[in-house]
């Protein structure tokens, strides 16, 4: 296929006639070859000159304009990216948090903590049982009293070499029973058990062995010792309601958790230190 159109052959033929013409009156006038040699500059200009000159600047432009789309295609992509970054800035902020209270909780010296982290919880039995990530060789020992940053979570069901097992006071089985005292002021605990997790209270049913009004709404529960299973101390929740029991010594009170069953990550567990 021919690279000039049928005008453009014309105007190279005329171009080509004009050059001879040129040559062949290079001795007459300037007169002469001002009136042959103008019109041909124009008519090369017109032609070739401004046609290229006019493809490279639009070749120019186009480069120009691609690049500035590209750059705005990589900062709209850093853009999205911002809400994922943030939303990892919280998490990141959030695990700290629960670290350093988890660091800061207070317990009795005979107990040293082992730190752990959650690896396995079955969505089936999701209120029953956790796999943390420590076993036998960081002394943990079955019946250990597990806590998260808030307060107490459960107790050591099962201890393999690098992961235990823990029953979660919110677990259906009530196997979970726990003693625990309540602080109706700066001197004087009432003492009672907690029985089982209420799932449509969703708060903790404890037991009390005495009809005693110094029970107060929002008052502190927590472990009371006894049993031997669990060390004294130990934030369980905060009452929430009170119920008087019929033809029975003693009342029932709903305390709502101090630990969020739902969030926590990291575990502490509670081991005896060799005296």
């Amino acid at each position: 296929m021919s690279r000039f159109t049928r005008l453009q052959k014309i105007l190279l033929g005329i171009i080509a006639v004009l050059l001879a013409f040129i040559v062949l009156t290079n001795n007459k006038s300037s007169k002469l070859k001002s009136l042959v040699y103008d019109p041909f500059v124009m008519l090369k200009y017109s032609i070739l000159d401004y046609p290229i000159e006019t493809m490279k600047d639009w070749v120019s432009d186009f480069n120009e304009l691609w690049s500035v789309k590209q750059e705005n295609d990589e900062l709209r992509y850093l853009l999205s990216q911002q809400d994922q970054l943030s939303a990892e800035i919280e998490n990141l902020k959030r695990e700290n948090d629960e670290l350093k209270r988890l660091i800061g909780y207070d317990i009795t010296a005979q107990y040293e903590k082992v730190y752990a982290r959650i690896i396995n919880r079955n969505p089936e039995v999701y209120n029953n049982q956790i796999t943390i990530n420590v076993g036998s060789k960081q002394n943990v020992k079955l019946d250990h009293a597990v806590i998260s940053s808030s307060g107490l979570i459960g107790k050591v069901i099962e201890v393999n070499e690098n992961t235990s097992r823990v029953r979660l006071l919110t677990s259906q089985d009530q196997l979970s029973k726990v003693s625990v005292q309540i602080h109706v002021n700066e001197t004087s605990v009432i003492n009672g058990y907690l029985e089982e997790y209420d799932i449509n209270e969703k708060a903790f049913k404890v037991h009390l062995f005495s009809n005693t009004d110094a029970v107060k709404i929002d008052q502190t529960v927590t472990t009371s010792g006894a049993g031997g299973v669990f060390p004294s101390g130990l934030l369980v929740g905060y009452v929430t309601r009170i119920d008087e029991l019929q033809n029975e010594n003693g009342r029932i009170l709903y305390v709502s958790p101090a630990a969020d069953f739902s969030s926590f990550e990291y575990v502490a567990v509670l081991c005896e230190v060799d005296q």
